[in-house]
């Protein structure tokens, strides 16, 4: 999560608190109010911000954009496979689909805290807890089969 952005020359960009926005919510003209989003975050006032040159400003508002944008407030995460889309009831799937699926309930199961994956399988990922454990099963052996062949043909 981005929660500020230095700007070159000028300062750090950051998020404003609640006092510096109730203070720009309450200014009358429009211009000006937008012109304190951008300034607030930095430090400065909306006065000291129109003396910067266009560039400066320029800056700042990229430094604003970047940090009030949607996907700023979300971690990126890095994809190393495609998403497998999750099985339908009826559906049979290959070993390399189960071990595929299985890895991805693997690194969900990584990144929730202890005593939750069985509620968030049931809830959120449309299979049962026993599918799941079938999948990740599946996972696990073909990773480690894979790792005994590594050793055997070294």
């Amino acid at each position: 999560m981005i929660t500020e952005i230095d700007v070159e020359g000028i300062g750090t960009m950051r998020h404003m608190n609640a006092f510096q926005m109730r203070r720009a919510l309450r200014i009358a003209d429009r211009q000006n109010r937008a012109i304190a989003m951008a300034a607030f975050g930095i430090g400065l006032t909306v006065q000291d911000f129109k003396k910067l040159s266009a560039d400066q400003q320029r800056l700042i508002w990229d430094a604003h954009n970047r940090l009030t944008a949607p996907g700023a407030g979300a971690p990126s995460r890095p994809t190393t496979e495609p998403a497998a889309k999750p099985p339908r009831a009826w559906e049979r799937l290959s070993e390399v689909e189960k071990a595929a699926y299985g890895r991805q309930l693997l690194n969900v199961k990584a990144s929730l805290p202890h005593g939750h994956f069985r509620r968030w399988v049931e809830d959120k990922s449309g299979i049962t807890y026993s599918q799941a454990q079938r999948y990740m099963s599946v996972a696990r052996g073909r990773d480690s089969s894979l790792s005994g062949l590594e050793q055997v043909a070294c």
